[in-house]
């Protein structure tokens, strides 16, 4: 399969495809007969003309540029863009560039809300892409200096901590990487600082300085080709000055630029060390008054204040504007403790991260369908029910104590002040605590440190399951390590006790106290018929509301509707409820109902398990990166 990086910036535009598989990088597509796209288009005799065709030879009808910028406010740029991309999918068919089944990603800046992103791909559509993916530029650049070996970041570094600058023609974007992926503050930006605000400005005063200045102004208002190809020309002039001012500190840029409308006019554009610093320093209208140098520093100093907890290590820079100078010197003024590298071909950066970008993106669907389809609910709910040996004991124990302590006792000392009237009321009353206390987060509380131990015996069998699954995919095995049974994670796979409705423990803890306190009223008859369980007991883990039928003999049914003088319900049934042989009567009977195969417990506990665990995995995978290795 092979991914088609598309990088359409407001200035320059560049292609590249990545075919998965080949250890190669991404290789850039000429368009139009360019590596490095003019992000230019316009019409020659009806003909769609993108790049310099657009004006080299004759000026394109509605020559148009730097209409990416205008895309989040500006419903007039919409068929501009649909256009140029139209008109680089022609190019690159044309020149057989790319093949059927091609996944087309094309980037955007980080600053774009859901709703531009989804103008975007709607707009993308109707150009004629394929299902485009459309993703962050800045995510982009960081997966470039990931994976790029041009790059030759140190990668201890990078998994450490690292920020990936990246300014074009109209926006900076942030990509925010510590322990090697991007972090939840991840990408953010400026939708509306780039290098094309010094092209216009450059453009703007050299227009004021012209003996043809009425003139020009004339065809800046009247002529959007003439316009747009004298931005073209100041933005060549700007490039060409900062590239040679990185090793001549004297160097001057020139250029004399004829214009065609309603009668000749000449502009001449220029730049040097002076002017290139009045530039930058100028009120700029687009930023509020705010010149190009404060709005940048203000931009990167609030990056380095959301990235204040773990300063970065490295500050990698990319994108055509990240050549000037007093860009890069800002950035290592700003950063004064990290690295700053810049990119050896910046304009190529951002379309080979967005071919790094479709493979990843892949690969990670192909793993996530295969981690839901491998482990199936079969697979699991096996290796649940093969460990439900181990879970029995624990979960005995801290439900009969619960229920004794919670429910059973404080409902007899309201029998015993005389605050219910007869047995058959503590009957029901007790009821309605035991409901109400295993329903409650007390109950879940006792649980789940008893659910996490059982929990981390599955460990092993459980990641045995997706280790294999990671190789596969080339997913290292620490990003989908199991750690629901550490602390804070058990919560994550647990058994709750409101979900077991319908096992019958209340009606079994209702029926020991109830005989206990019978035995205790009969002079002890009753101990013995409990003790045998001639009908046993269905317990359990939970909630249940139906209370166990018991042979009861005539007086103690008598027993149980009479309303007793508050001398005889001074019984010491506390101590016989808290004696060892009642517990473990009670826990014998819980564990019998427990233990059984496809008993009820079994199957909503692994039930309940299978369900939680898939939920968790799932979290898991959509979590789930290739970090740095």
């Amino acid at each position: 399969m092979r991914f088609i990086g598309f990088d359409m910036g407001d200035g320059e535009s560049a292609v590249s495809v990545f075919e998965q598989g080949s250890g190669i990088e991404p290789i850039i597509l000429p368009v139009a007969g360019s590596r490095s796209l003019l992000t230019a288009v316009g019409r020659l005799r009806g003909e769609i003309v993108v790049g310099e065709r657009a004006y080299t030879d004759v000026l394109a009808e509605d020559l148009s540029v730097r209409f990416k910028s205008r895309f989040t406010y500006d419903p007039a740029s919409y068929d501009t863009v649909v256009l140029f991309a139209r008109g680089v999918l022609t190019a690159l068919r044309d020149a057989a560039s790319i093949q059927e089944g091609d996944v087309f990603v094309v980037g955007c800046p980080a600053g774009w809300n859901a709703a531009c992103r989804r103008r975007y791909h709607d707009l993308l559509v109707r150009a004629g892409f394929p299902t485009p993916q459309v993703i962050s530029e800045s995510r982009a650049a960081f997966l470039y200096a990931k994976y790029a070996k041009t790059v030759a970041l140190d990668i201890d570094v990078l998994r450490e901590s690292a920020l990936v600058i990246d300014i074009g023609s109209s926006t900076l974007d942030f990509a925010y990487i510590v322990d090697g992926r991007e972090t939840g503050v991840g990408t953010f930006g400026e939708i509306q600082l780039g290098g094309g605000l010094l092209d216009a400005e450059l453009l703007k005063r050299a227009v004021e300085r012209s003996r043809q200045k009425e003139e020009l102004q004339r065809v800046l208002r009247e002529s959007k080709s003439w316009h747009s190809y004298l931005e073209i020309q100041a933005r060549k002039v700007k490039e060409q000055f900062f590239t040679l001012e990185a090793t001549d500190p004297h160097a001057v840029v020139k250029k004399q630029v004829r214009v065609f409308y309603d009668g000749v006019q000449k502009l001449l554009l220029e730049l040097d060390a002076q002017e290139a610093a009045t530039l930058v320093d100028a009120p700029l209208d687009a930023l509020g008054g705010t010149s190009f140098a404060q709005a940048l520093r203000d931009a990167l100093t609030h990056a380095r204040h959301i990235t204040r907890e773990n300063p970065p290590k490295v500050v990698l820079l990319t994108g055509g504007a990240s050549r000037m100078g007093m860009f890069q010197e800002q950035c290592r003024e700003i950063f004064a403790d990290a690295v700053v590298v810049s990119c050896p071909e910046p304009e190529f950066s951002i379309a080979k991260g967005l071919a790094y970008a479709g493979w990843i993106d892949e690969n990670m669907r192909e793993f996530r369908q295969a981690i839901a389809r491998e482990i199936t609910d079969e697979r699991v709910s096996g290796i649940a029910r093969d460990a439900l040996p181990q879970l029995t004991p624990g979960v005995v124990d801290a439900l009969v104590e619960l229920a004794l302590q919670e429910a059973a006792l404080p409902a007899v000392f309201q029998w015993k002040r005389g605050e219910i009237d007869t047995l058959e009321d503590l009957t029901r009353q007790m009821q309605r605590r035991m409901e109400e206390v295993l329903a409650s987060s007390l109950a879940q509380e006792v649980l789940e440190p008893v659910v996490a131990r059982w929990v981390e015996g599955l460990t092993g069998q459980l990641q045995a399951m997706v280790d294999p699954i990671c190789d596969r995919y080339q997913v290292p095995r620490r990003e989908m390590r199991l750690s629901f049974a550490q602390r804070g994670e058990a919560g994550k796979v647990s058994i709750e006790a409101r979900e077991l409705m319908g096992l019958n423990l209340i009606g079994a803890l209702v029926a020991i106290v109830m005989s206990v306190l019978s035995a205790l009223l009969c002079g002890g008859s009753g101990v013995a018929l409990i003790a045998t369980g001639p009908v046993g007991f269905l317990a359990g883990l939970a909630v249940g509301a139906v209370m166990a039928v018991l042979g009861w003999t005539a007086v103690s049914g008598a027993l149980m509707k009479a309303r007793l003088p508050k001398v005889l319900r001074w019984v010491n049934v506390e101590k016989r409820m808290g004696s060892e042989s009642v517990k473990k009567s009670l826990r014998e009977a819980l564990a019998k109902e427990i233990a059984a195969k496809n008993g009820a417990f079994a199957q909503q506990v692994v039930s309940g398990f299978t369900r939680s665990f898939q939920q968790y995995l799932h979290q898991l995978t959509q979590a789930a990166e290739i970090p740095i290795q």
